[in-house]
């Protein structure tokens, strides 16, 4: 008697997967990519001043000051992650 193979995960679940990617609306252009990646980013920056002001004792000046370092520290993590990723492209691609 032989076993039967058996389907991988992904597979199973492709019909899933499949139908919920209908329902989502990708950017038809760098143009409006761009302009949704603008709209959430407002949106979330909106969100994180919200959130400062919630706490007890804060103020405009202090969310103001929070947003600054928050926005400095994910620019640094950036850069870094930009000087690793040419180190590692001309390391694996030779280029």
């Amino acid at each position: 008697m032989k076993r039967r193979k058996r389907l991988p995960r992904w597979l199973k679940r492709l019909e899933r997967v499949k139908a919920e990617l209908r329902q989502v609306s990708f950017p038809r252009s760098a143009e409006e990519g761009f302009r949704q990646c603008m709209a959430l980013s407002t949106f979330a920056l909106s969100l994180m001043r919200d959130g400062v002001r919630a706490v007890r004792g804060s103020d405009g000046k202090k969310a103001s000051l929070e947003r600054t370092g928050l926005l400095a520290r994910l620019s640094h993590s950036e850069a870094r992650r930009d000087r690793v990723w040419r180190r590692d492209r001309v390391r694996f691609f030779h280029r």
